[in-house]
């Protein structure tokens, strides 16, 4: 069930601003730090509602905050993070927490679970023909920069389909991945692959295709994505002509 992001409110003894003093005090709090940046100029400006097709209007426990959510898959993004950096930073780093909203040390963060879950829904919706969701987001967001900045839209660009094209790309790698893994099981006691190929596969499907997706950066999936081009290059043909049932 969908359910707007209450503004979020500092709880006195658990605001992380009362743990620090001094200079570390004065560095959370600075307005000019990319953290606070962040969240007013990014996170506070998603309008939720354009995501609202994507929950049920009556029924179901209400959504994890959109705002954190959306915020969570930009840092990740931007940074270069793997799912699981980015989630150890929105836990435990305090800069990082106050950037997506969370601003007091007892806020939780959305789970994996339900971060997946977000991501599948905004490539189904934009599959089925309804348009990218995020695409509309950005560009809210970027319309609301430009009137309070005074900046004109016609110089500014923003490649608002990044996010969308890497869910996309990163659920296709998982899938080739699976594809492979299961492949693999089947013919490796065929005897037709050689030693070296063996190695490489072992190594590279070890992990199923989600933790890999989970455990390893942008960059580490695209250099995976090419070593298994590779592989099932080298392998295919080995059982193209192949009858047993592979």
């Amino acid at each position: 069930m969908f359910k707007k992001t209450k503004e979020p409110q500092l709880n006195l003894f658990a605001s992380p601003s009362s743990l620090f003093s001094g200079r570390s005090q004065k560095m959370y709090e600075d307005e000019a730090g990319w953290h606070n940046q962040f969240r007013r100029q990014v996170t506070s400006r998603i309008d939720e509602n354009i995501f609202k097709p994507l929950f049920s209007s009556d029924n179901g426990t209400p959504n994890a905050s959109v705002r954190v959510l959306i915020a969570m898959m930009i840092l990740k993004e931007a940074e270069g993070l793997s799912d699981q950096k980015l989630f150890e930073n929105c836990r435990f780093n305090m800069l990082t927490r106050s950037a997506i909203g969370l601003v007091n040390a007892t806020d939780t963060v959305p789970a994996d679970s339900t971060y997946y879950l977000f991501r599948k829904r905004i490539m189904d919706h934009a599959n089925a023909g309804n348009g990218n969701l995020l695409e509309v987001g950005f560009a809210q967001v970027t319309k609301g920069q430009c009137m309070d900045f005074e900046v004109s839209g016609k110089r500014i660009r923003m490649d608002s389909k990044l996010l969308g094209s890497n869910i996309a790309w990163l659920s296709r790698y998982e899938l080739i991945h699976e594809t492979l893994r299961l492949f693999y099981n089947q013919v490796k006691g065929s005897g037709e692959i050689d030693q070296t190929t063996t190695e490489s596969l072992n190594d590279l499907l070890q992990l199923e295709g989600y933790k890999v997706v989970y455990t390893c950066s942008g960059e580490e999936v695209k250099l995976r994505f090419q070593k298994l081009g590779g592989l099932i290059y080298h392998i295919l043909p080995l059982f193209s002509s192949n009858t047993a049932g592979y």
